[in-house]
């Protein structure tokens, strides 16, 4: 494996690719991505690869409405709980109206988040995947293109998710506390179902716009793969995958895995700051890639955690996973790169490209581990 240069030579590339791909936002179907999106195919094609786009059409309706329409839908529901229980027949009642309508609540999300994106007919948009190959790849490199804005930045997003979460269950146990008769007072429930109605009002107002330029969320990390896949220059059996609308529930990911018939590894590139520390992100349990990224990280001396994917995170690998694919998302951050994550403050300005250098040969490292 041959590099362009040092860490300050793929720093000095970061930051001029960073120029244009994250001169603006990148919207889902824009025009300003198919612009980013040829950019890329012209330096994959450089680098040997043969490239396609893959047009898909979808909906935008999951991933700009789906968190607002079912946390309101939270929040009545757990009000209610406290009426079904005082005038329709007590805490037995309330638990099984609580527990029925949460259980379809977190189904009719995944079907909006799985099925829906294709299916719904309203707010019909159409984007396209770039495919690049060298060779029959066994190994995928994988990172969005596309960029929103939300009125929540991702930080405060995965806070009230997690409180959501955690109060949606506390109050499940409590009522069922009190049918089982260990404790006999429903007034801490009700405080509870009130509360999180409160921690839910965010969720119901967090809104998708188009004024975030997505330096971090993720020019850096497609970029890194970008990189990633100039340094392997001599290795064949790579693939590329430039997905859309990973920000409206994954779109570009999941209509990719549907056309595949053979499983692979996908290593996905989410959010590079400069500050900050390695993430390997999984969802289910890990496989090759995370084992051969972890001994890539040895060498290199760089410290990477292996985590569960963050509540309130989407990330590609999510779909690749689901899949049946060996899958993960790397990323590297901190709090304040959260904190700036879907706000017009994600901007170039703010990188110097010294993490997605540092990325850039962890994953290719990794591609040589698995070689």
């Amino acid at each position: 494996m041959t590099f362009a240069g040092d860490d300050a030579e793929l720093a000095r590339q970061a930051r001029e690719l960073l120029e244009t791909i994250a001169a603006g936002p990148r919207f889902a179907g824009s025009s300003s991505e198919a612009k980013a999106r040829a950019i890329c195919a012209e330096l994959l094609r450089a680098n040997g690869f043969s490239v396609i786009e893959s047009p898909i059409e979808f909906s935008e309706f999951t991933g700009k409405y789906a968190v607002p329409i079912l946390s309101l839908l939270l929040a009545a529901v757990s009000l209610r709980t406290n009426h079904v229980y005082y005038h329709h027949g007590g805490a037995l009642s309330a638990l099984t109206f609580f527990a029925f309508t949460v259980a379809l609540i977190v189904y009719a999300g995944r079907w909006l988040g799985g099925r829906g994106t294709t299916a719904i007919p309203w707010m019909r948009s159409r984007s396209a995947n770039l495919v690049a190959t060298r060779g029959e790849p066994s190994v995928w490199l994988v990172a969005h293109i596309d960029t929103k804005s939300q009125t929540l930045p991702m930080l405060a997003r995965i806070i009230a998710i997690v409180l959501s979460a955690l109060l949606t269950i506390l109050l499940a146990a409590l009522l069922l506390a009190v049918v089982a008769g260990a404790v006999s007072a429903i007034s801490i429930a009700a405080i509870v179902a009130k509360a999180l109605a409160l921690a839910l009002l965010p969720l119901i107002f967090c809104f998708t716009g188009d004024r975030s330029p997505g330096a971090a969320d993720n020019a850096s990390g497609l970029i890194t793969i970008l990189l990633a896949a100039k340094a392997l220059q001599s290795r064949a059996n790579i693939g590329v995958i430039v997905t859309t609308g990973e920000e409206l529930a994954l779109v570009g990911a999941r209509a990719f895995v549907r056309t595949q018939t053979a499983r692979g590894i996908a290593i996905n590139c989410d959010t590079i700051d400069d500050n900050g520390r390695f993430r390997c992100m999984i969802r289910g349990g890990s496989g090759v890639a995370v084992a051969r990224m972890l001994s890539a990280s040895e060498r290199l001396g760089f410290d990477v955690q292996v985590t569960s994917i963050l509540p309130g995170i989407l990330a590609d690998s999510i779909a690749f996973s689901d899949a049946g694919w060996d899958s993960l998302t790397l990323s590297h951050g901190n709090i304040a790169t959260l904190a700036r994550v879907h706000t017009p403050r994600d901007t170039r300005e703010r990188l110097h490209g010294t993490g997605i250098a540092k990325a850039t040969r962890l994953i290719a490292a990794t591609v040589e581990e698995l070689s």
